[in-house]
Formats: structure tokens, C-alpha cells, sequence
């Protein structure tokens, strides 16, 4: 499963990469489902909603405040990725993940396409809400 994304979003570069350097950043910008704990080496376990296994990622590239980069392992594959670049009034988010179950490669398109696209997609827009409700309280 593959999910593009691009967002403007009112805020300086560096208070939208703040979300973004590390995984254990996540759990700040949408709101997971606990916290997330450090398992050592720059990788992160980072609870799900309506998920049993949590994400457990590590950032693999980073270009303050422009680039981050990382990949999953455990229960899920994949990699994603954030750019952003700076536009008047604010800033372009950009990105992707690609994201599979490593343990189910017969059934994980059917669960991409039935659970995970959705889900996902739906965390991706609550982090791009929360940080245009961010900018407005800036504004405010």
C-alpha cells in the first residue's frame, strides 16, 4: 500500500519538523494510541489505533528542518518519507509511506485495501488538522 500526500500548512518549517524527528514525535502530531518507546539504535515502537502491532520505525535520513526518512520493521515493512519546503505563508508538506504486514505477503494487499489504506490515510489527515488548528491558535 502506497499513500501520497501533499498538505499546505501555515507554520514555519521547523515547527512542522518538529513532528517529524523521530518516530517517538509521531505520537505528539496524531495522538496514537499510548506512548511510544524507545527500542534502542533510533528505533521506536509507536502504538496504533485499532491496530494490535504498533509501528516500530527508525529514521534513516534526516535534513533539519527539510527531510526525514524512515523505515518500518516487526510486524510491518515499508518506508516513508517527508519533504517540506518553504512557500509564502507557510509550508508544502509533502510525502508517502509504503507500508505492508510483513507476515501475511499472500493476504496483505486484501488487508491493505479492506483496513490499512483507510486507517491510514485517516492519521495522515489528523496530523495535517492538527497542525492547521496549530497555525490558527498561532495566529490567534
Amino acid at each position: 500500500m502506497r499513500i501520497e500526500f501533499s498538505e499546505f500548512i501555515p507554520l514555519p518549517a521547523e515547527d512542522v519538523f518538529a513532528y517529524f524527528r523521530t518516530p517517538a514525535d509521531w505520537v505528539r502530531l496524531y495522538g496514537f494510541a499510548g506512548h511510544s518507546e524507545d527500542r534502542g539504535a533510533g528505533w521506536y515502537a509507536v502504538p496504533l489505533q485499532r491496530f494490535p502491532f504498533p509501528l516500530v520505525a527508525k529514521n534513516t535520513a534526516l535534513e533539519l528542518p527539510r527531510l526525514a526518512h524512515w523505515e518500518f520493521r516487526g510486524f510491518w515493512r515499508g518506508c516513508g518519507e517527508v519533504r517540506i519546503t518553504e512557500r509564502p505563508g507557510g509550508v508544502q508538506l509533502e510525502g508517502y509511506e509504503e507500508i505492508t504486514a510483513r507476515w501475511l505477503p499472500g493476504l496483505s494487499w486484501l488487508l491493505a485495501r479492506l483496513f490499512m489504506e483507510r486507517e491510514f490515510r485517516r492519521i495522515w489527515a489528523l496530523g495535517c488538522r492538527r497542525l492547521r488548528r496549530q497555525a490558527g491558535e498561532a495566529v490567534a
